[in-house]
């Protein structure tokens, strides 16, 4: 609407600028750009702002948006992932998105995988038959239609505007107007490509749909805990006992092998220090005897 309300203030600078536009003459002018501008009603029939193509309203196709988000398990989840991609391509379909990784021993896999919107279901289902189990089974929808309509409504009228903009370029009376007509007209064209670029992105949405697999590895089931053995335990002690005198025997092998330069040093220390006690007369004083001894 404000496309349309500089258009007809353009079409008084005009008008009040040219000869023979007074009077009848401009309210003519001005008629004319009110009734391109003015949206359809009643009429029953949805047209396309890119193509102008028009189609009956009883027969025009309802736009809905689907996705869907799945999760499976699968022995086989690398293969899973090759067979989700071979069920896409079988439906026309292709893969968005492919990530396979490895995390606590175990291999994942995540897709978006994008089929035709007729394909949905049946590549559902495929999808849902890879795995063992469905884990995960979520199914959208979203109605575009009433915004796809009156985006097409929008650009008619847009359209209908730019053409009048161009008739009254071609015939303005002064440089002013000109400029005046061309901003105005850079304005409905940039509002034109936003319509006409919302109108290609809802029919490709629409046209297609996306599925997120999601694949997980199966389970195993937890192991039952094991009976009272009295062998497994003494085989079990036996071992412990080995790796403590194992444990002991690194020890002072170790301590041997890097302690090597320490040993003759203290030999030769305690070979020096019994000389000197015998030479020097010392005699280490005798044990005290008990106090019972007379």
């Amino acid at each position: 609407m404000t496309a349309i309300a500089a258009v007809l203030l353009a079409l008084t600078a005009c008008s009040k600028g040219g000869e023979g536009e007074q009077g009848t003459g401009g309210v003519a002018v001005k008629d004319r750009v009110e009734s391109a501008a003015k949206p359809e009603s009643g009429s029953g029939y949805a047209g396309d702002a890119v193509s102008g193509e028009v189609v009956p309203q009883d027969d025009f196709d309802r736009k809905i948006v689907k996705t869907a988000d799945i999760g499976i398990t699968s022995e086989d989840v690398r293969g899973g992932a090759v067979r989700a991609q071979q069920v896409a391509s079988r439906f026309g379909g292709t893969i968005v998105s492919s990530q396979t990784y490895r995390a606590e021993n175990a291999v994942y896999a995540d897709l978006v995988v994008s089929v035709p919107s007729e394909e949905f279901e049946n590549a559902l289902d495929e999808l849902r038959g890879l795995g063992e189990q469905v884990t995960t089974d979520t199914v959208s929808g979203q109605d575009v239609t009433e915004e796809y309509v009156d985006l097409q409504s929008r650009g008619r009228n847009l359209l209908a505007a730019e053409q009048t903009l161009l008739d009254l370029y071609g015939r303005a009376g002064d440089v002013q107007d000109a400029l005046s007509i061309q901003r105005e007209l850079t304005v409905v064209r940039g509002e034109i490509e936003q319509v006409q670029g919302r109108i290609q992105y809802l029919k490709q949405s629409s046209d297609t749909s996306q599925i997120s697999l999601s694949i997980r590895p199966v389970s195993s089931p937890p192991k039952p805990p094991p009976a009272w053995d009295p062998a497994l335990i003494v085989a079990r002690a036996w071992s412990g006992s080995l790796a403590v005198l194992q444990g002991f025997a690194a020890v002072i092998l170790s301590t041997l092998v890097f302690g090597w330069w320490i040993i003759p040093p203290l030999v030769a220390a305690a070979w020096w220090l019994r000389r000197r006690f015998r030479r020097s007369g010392f005699v280490p004083p005798a044990p005290e005897s008990s106090q019972g001894e007379p």
